[in-house]
């Protein structure tokens, strides 16, 4: 049987790409790469191969990842503060149900531009999300959730939006992971909400046990941040964001 495929009325032949590009499916990790490999690579080796594993995509080697990685950044002449995205694409036949039989690593190194974190501010999301949806908990290419949201977010002047989920329960933003302190106590959202297990949110949570805190997860409303001395989000690239203030949340944090 034919088969065509164009791209504007043009022949398309990177036919690898097709799956993961009608699909979204595969798996992702960004960090800063600052003059060498962050501490934690080997947590984001880990969590992509986690999403694979998941998704059913060959997995790659450590040394091969690596190998890409430092390949890549070889490219440009300014090593100094780069941001690194690592993208594991499958391949294979484009009828979805049938299991992928490949991969290709897709690696974006460019000259980190840090965000404007002043005065930080965080809408509810429009919609919900559900704590038993498995997607929530791995870095799918499948990112229009986010996207939908993160545009709300900026829309209203905002700059991320707070997911809640079917119980109202706090899980995360778009990008980052949520953390707020009462007294001695740090707390963040518990994975069962529905949400991703960030390499910095591991790396919070261990430092804080070092510093005695006492570190409590677990199933919290917006009610529980009322009398927070100090809430912060977490992500790899731009490590803790202390947040000023939460749409309809009193006060200034």
């Amino acid at each position: 049987m034919q088969e065509v495929i164009t791209l504007n009325g043009q022949d398309f032949n990177q036919r690898e790409l097709l799956r993961p590009l009608m699909y979204g499916e595969g798996v992702f990790e960004t960090f800063r790469y600052k003059g060498g490999l962050p501490k934690q690579i080997k947590k984001h080796y880990r969590r992509l191969m986690h999403g694979a594993n998941f998704l059913k995509i060959p997995v790659i080697t450590y040394d091969d990842y690596i190998y890409y990685i430092e390949k890549t950044v070889e490219k440009l002449e300014d090593k100094t503060d780069l941001y690194v995205k690592t993208v594991l694409l499958s391949t294979g036949n484009l009828y979805y149900p049938l299991l992928p039989d490949g991969y290709r690593l897709l690696v974006i190194a460019k000259p980190y531009t840090p965000p404007n974190l002043e005065k930080v501010q965080l809408v509810i999301a429009p919609f919900k999300v559900h704590s038993s949806d498995p997607i929530l908990k791995i870095k799918s290419t499948n990112f229009l959730r986010n996207i939908v949201a993160k545009r709300y977010a900026l829309e209203k002047g905002f700059f991320d939006a707070l997911f809640l989920n079917e119980e109202n329960h706090i899980t995360e933003t778009t990008s980052a992971n949520i953390f707020w302190v009462k007294n001695n106590f740090l707390y963040t959202p518990s994975l069962d909400c529905g949400l991703l297990n960030g390499v910095m949110r591991q790396t919070v949570i261990e430092n804080a046990k070092k510093l005695r805190f006492k570190v409590k997860e677990g199933h919290f409303t917006l009610e529980d941040l009322e009398d927070a001395q100090v809430i912060f989000l977490t992500n790899s690239l731009n490590g803790i964001i202390r947040v000023h203030a939460i749409e309809n949340l009193g006060g200034k944090r």
